[in-house]
């Protein structure tokens, strides 16, 4: 056999562009993007596609993934927008490259499978640390919130994915009755996993938390159920139980505690210290820490002052994108503060530097808290129901993505609006309902199983869910501790993300799924048929 065919008799193509796939998800969309089409060719160039194209078209749950993008395709018929339409094609290509490329090859070795899954693990790693590099100065790089750390162009929201799969992928390799398990190598991976964990602290991700935090909850249920310890089970549910509605309780109350303003006394007729009027605005009820905002506000001192303490001018805008007078009002009134010559003056360099910032309350200071990151979701919460302006806070903007979204599919409930037209009728369905987010703000619905209805209608809804949970029980993969872990990731992330609307997204749902469900080694079976080998 000469060097060519055995060439084309191995898959080392195939698995070079799954190692450069796990290896550029994390950090680089340019080698996420060019190691698909080198998936793609290995297909090809490796040979044997008669064997490959007879294994894919009876492996049923590949061909129902590549259907998903499919009926993208089929949404073509009826949008206006084709230019739009082509361009969710392009970023939802993963959906047909990596089911059919893995659907219809040889699974791989388990020594690749483990080379795949540590390079993955490792990239993760490397992007946490390249982002602490960030977040301490070594790399030098403007911050204005936690999410300016992640210079690789991958959102933080798709990272913490990443990061709580390499947490599970970890410990289920630690929990391993391997006969050469080394122990010095686990307590490293357990020192992994901690760091990972704490990075999802830092980088206050409330989302990969609570998903991790869930996922970790089904899959010790699971095995309870599994091994049959009910008394085990019973009781780590209640104790669930009873955390849920402590959570539940605090949430309530300082969601009531922010809604019951403490009363201040308010003197319309009292000047500065230097004889200066004040402005009150006393029909804006904004409150900061408990303090009213738009009250005591003297302009004259304050652009005096400011002027004195920063560069940048009072009628600019913040690196937020905010004007520096709001940031500044806002900040002096959450340190219970009059706004006026004293108390810009008696702002230290740091607060200064974090109102240039657009920091707005001096509680926010620290780029990376999960206390400040939960406290401004009650602030934002308690704004949003006294009728304030979402704009800009993640939280209160979904429920007003998530009513624009119930418009459009009441007006299309069977087919939806097609591939194309989604970001049409969402501009329109905005201006219908009066929305008071601004034009910048006005995005799709942050949740994959709303956008799929929106696109397609309940019937591409019906056929998506199906595929999903097709998926789980296909030949009883919710017994496959790591499948199980993607498909729990992936399936909860798409609550308050469309994580199929972008590229990274798709890839990691893509990827995993595909690779978990067809290109493990114990699914390499020798002897069958492949009609036996996908049944």
């Amino acid at each position: 056999m000469n060097i060519i065919d055995r060439f084309r008799s191995s898959n080392y193509l195939l698995f070079t562009g799954l190692i450069m796939l796990a290896a550029g998800m994390p950090v680089s969309l340019f080698l996420t993007s060019l190691s698909q089409f080198f998936i793609a060719g290995s297909f090809f160039l490796e040979g044997k596609l008669r064997e490959k194209f007879k294994r894919l078209l009876s492996n049923r749950i590949a061909l129902l993934i590549i259907g998903i993008w499919i009926m993208h395709v089929i949404g073509l018929a009826w949008t206006e927008n084709l230019q739009e339409g082509f361009k969710d094609l392009r970023i939802k290509l993963p959906l047909l490259i990596l089911p059919f490329v893995l659907g219809g090859s040889e699974p791989l070795s388990l020594k690749q499978f483990r080379i795949v899954c540590g390079v993955f693990i490792f990239s993760v790693f490397s992007g946490s640390m390249v982002s602490m590099a960030v977040l301490t100065g070594l790399i030098e790089r403007e911050i204005n919130t936690i999410r300016d750390i992640f210079i690789f162009n991958i959102s933080h929201i798709r990272f913490a994915l990443f990061t709580c799969l390499c947490i599970l992928l970890l410990t289920f390799d630690i929990l391993s009755k391997r006969e050469k398990a080394n122990t010095l190598m686990n307590f490293l991976k357990a020192l992994l996993v901690v760091w990972l964990f704490i990075f999802l602290i830092i980088m206050e991700s409330l989302t990969g938390i609570v998903i991790l935090s869930l996922t970790g909850f089904l899959l010790l249920n699971f095995h309870f159920y599994k091994s049959k310890r009910f008394f085990l089970l019973t009781g780590f549910n209640l104790i669930a139980l009873v955390a849920l509605s402590l959570g539940v309780y605090r949430i309530s109350t300082d969601l009531e505690k922010g809604k019951n303003k403490p009363i201040y006394e308010i003197d319309t007729t009292e000047l500065t210290s230097k004889g200066n009027a004040y402005y009150f605005n006393l029909e804006n009820p904004l409150y900061e820490n408990g303090f009213p905002v738009w009250v005591y506000v003297c302009d004259t001192e304050l652009v005096e002052t400011w002027s004195v303490r920063s560069r940048i001018p009072l009628d600019s805008l913040d690196q937020r994108g905010n004007k520096i007078r709001y940031t500044l009002v806002r900040f002096l009134a959450s340190k219970g503060l009059k706004k006026n010559a004293d108390a810009v003056m008696g702002l230290s360099e740091r607060e200064v530097h974090s109102i240039e910032r657009g920091i707005a309350n001096h509680k926010y200071q620290n780029v990376s808290s999960i206390r400040m990151r939960y406290e401004q979701v009650i602030w934002e919460l308690i704004n949003y129901s006294e009728g304030k302006n979402p704009s800009g806070h993640s939280v209160t903007q979904r429920i007003e993505f998530w009513k624009a979204a119930a418009g459009i599919i009441s007006k299309n409930p069977l087919i939806g609006t097609g591939t194309g037209d989604m970001k049409a009728a969402y501009a329109k369905q905005y201006d219908e309902m009066n929305s008071k987010l601004s034009p910048k703000y006005r995005l799709k619905a942050h949740n994959q199983y709303i956008a799929i209805t929106v696109a397609f209608g309940i019937t591409g809804l019906a056929y998506f869910l199906f595929t999903l949970i097709y998926s789980l029980v296909y030949r009883q993969k919710y017994q496959d501790l790591m499948f199980l872990s993607a498909w729990c990731i992936a399936m909860l992330s798409m609550i308050t993300e469309d994580t199929l609307e972008t590229q990274p997204g798709a890839t990691f749902f893509a990827y995993f799924i595909s690779l978990f469900l067809f290109g493990k080694p114990e699914n390499r079976v020798e002897g069958r048929s492949e009609k036996q080998d996908s049944d």
